[in-house]
């Protein structure tokens, strides 16, 4: 009977393996070494076998056939930005804001009467400035 029990034991412990193999894809792909899970993030190595080094957008965008905001919606999207701060602030990431209302006006100098490039440049042949 103890031959019997031990049978239906290991049995048991494989069904219930099986379970959860087929009711968890993640796990099943974490055990084949291939995407952890994230859909809209690719966790493998290229066929090269080195890893990217570039800023966050450059390694999203390395291999993808999409455009990144074709794959995330726009709550996503505007966090993954938000964290480089050198380019672009939060504020204007914000849903439904749009920077500078009054028509003609810069983004950078929204007042009324502001030059709508503030920047100065020297003179050069490519710049094309008048003499």
């Amino acid at each position: 009977m103890s031959k019997f029990a031990g049978l239906l034991v290991i049995c048991a412990v494989i069904l219930v393996t099986h379970m959860i193999v087929l009711a968890f894809p993640a796990v099943e792909a974490a055990s084949s070494g291939g995407d952890h899970g994230l859909g809209w993030l690719s966790t493998t190595t290229s066929t090269v076998g080195s890893r990217c080094r570039g800023s966050m957008a450059e390694c999203l965008a390395e291999g993808a056939d999409l455009e990144i905001d074709d794959m995330m919606d726009s709550e996503t999207n505007r966090r993954i930005l938000a964290t480089n701060n050198r380019y672009i602030s939060y504020g204007s990431l914000s849903k439904n804001n749009v920077p500078c209302s009054r028509r003609g006006a810069s983004y950078y100098n929204c007042r009324s009467g502001g030059q709508a490039n503030p920047y100065t440049r020297g003179c050069s042949a490519i710049t094309r400035c008048r003499r």
